[in-house]
């Protein structure tokens, strides 16, 4: 911080000044710097942006002075922001409007707590003005199960369709039959495109069986990658999260179910990757799941995930608490970090590990936009993909198992009429 006397022409106003001042109290302002100058000085950046003290310049330059006694301080742009919403609250009247938004792009950078805690308004004021700004036009649709029989769907597939390497059109979305460990696949499967968001559901190398007679038949009663050696596993898991960094926007989150007994090998992974977990949210379910345990799981952990250093953009409301609660009724369905939603008809649950769509439609109404790209390497039966239908969403994902794909596009022509398009086999375009 230094002091230094600069030209009123030099400096310049930042567009993100909350404060507002009639005219008479701007009047009378002049008046005064007219008589006795600009006794506070002006807070401004080393590019002669002004942090506070927008209305005195100007009133300043009105008085017909040419030069103004200033506070130079090194901050960032954010930094900056958080200053002028800081002294804002200190005196005069704001904006709220625009006192709002500023705070709302504040987010990206800092936690409600951080904000509260510099600029000295309570948490409750914050959410209030928050909750305030204008409301988007576009609300996102209620998610509905579409009860596709996944069983149903085996027994009509005599033999798949899909191979290996091939790349599906299913309406807006992409599907291919691929590799989550393999880069071409990845890069094959994004075709130049980043994702906005990933909602990813990877083998918990638990060793879980489907009940389904139809894949135990086939060969396929487990699910693929899910019964390897501790540093296998690992590789597996390293792999996996490297490719999913590679293909995310900068202000993509990402969300990971996972096993807790595998949660540390999960989040090595991920920051070995460059993926930081900023929180872990929970699933509750209406049925306690496989295994032996003396105490039956009833719940499934998700880390809500992002890039290092970045941000991740954000869609919901800002009244958070610890439970997520949807499709249950409650007085106040807000999302949370514990996620109490059905699962449905498990009897209809073929893939192990099969997740409702109103689950899913949680993190991504939370983090993406309609017509943003959402990506899942581990596409399973399809509930991603039919869950971003549903919500005018892109999803790009991959499947391993051929007769799985092929289950994914029974259920997209299904659900939509739409009847899939094969792009390419092998590599090479149909």
């Amino acid at each position: 911080m230094r002091i230094e006397t600069i030209t009123v022409d030099a400096l310049r106003p930042n567009g993100w000044n909350p404060n507002e001042m009639d005219d008479h109290r701007y009047r009378s302002l002049v008046e005064s710097i007219r008589l006795h100058g600009v006794l506070q000085p002006i807070l401004v950046r080393p590019d002669m942006t002004i942090i506070k003290g927008e209305k005195r310049w100007r009133a300043a330059v009105d008085a017909g002075l040419q030069e103004l006694v200033c506070v130079v301080v090194e901050t960032s742009q954010e930094e900056s922001k958080l200053l002028t919403v800081s002294l804002s609250n200190l005196r005069g009247r704001t904006n709220e409007e625009m006192l709002a938004s500023l705070l709302e792009e504040l987010t990206a950078h800092f936690s409600i707590e951080e904000i509260s805690v510099q600029t000295g308004f309570t948490i409750d004021e914050l959410d209030n003005l928050l909750q305030g700004l204008p409301v988007d036009t576009e609300v996102d649709p209620l998610v509905t199960e579409d009860d596709f029989d996944v069983q149903r769907a085996l027994d009509e597939i005599q033999e798949p369709e899909t191979r290996r390497g091939d790349v599906w059109q299913l309406g807006r979305h992409i599907l291919m039959c691929g590799d989550a460990t393999d880069r071409d696949d990845v890069q094959r499967l994004m075709d130049g495109t980043k994702a906005a968001l990933v909602v990813t559901d990877p083998p918990y190398n638990v060793a879980v069986e489907s009940d389904s007679a139809r894949l135990a038949a086939d060969g396929r009663g487990k699910i693929m990658n899910d019964d390897m050696p501790a540093e296998e596993f690992a590789g597996f898991l390293n792999s996996i999260f490297s490719n999913y960094a590679a293909i995310m926007n900068p202000a993509a989150a990402i969300y990971v179910f996972h096993p807790s007994s595998y949660q540390r090998q999960f989040e090595d992974s991920m920051n070995a990757a460059g993926i930081v977990v900023r929180t872990q949210c929970i699933w509750v379910k209406n049925a306690f799941t496989f295994g032996f345990a003396q105490y039956k799981y009833k719940h499934e952990p998700v880390f809500y995930a992002h890039l290092r250093r970045e941000a991740p953009a954000w869609y919901g409301d800002r009244k958070q608490t610890t439970v997520w609660r949807s499709g249950l009724p409650v007085e106040q369905p807000q999302p949370e970090t514990v996620w109490e939603v059905s699962r449905g008809d498990v009897t209809k649950y073929v893939h192990p590990t099969q997740k409702p769509l109103e689950l899913l439609a949680i993190p991504i109404r939370n983090s993406s936009r309609s017509g943003d790209i959402v990506v899942d390497f581990f596409g399973g039966s399809g509930s991603t993909l039919m869950t971003c239908e549903q919500m005018g969403r892109i999803c790009r994902t991959l499947e391993l198992d051929p007769i799985f794909c092929d289950v994914i596009k029974k259920r997209f022509y299904e659900g939509t009429g739409i009847e899939p398009v094969l792009l390419s086999r092998s590599g090479s375009t149909e």
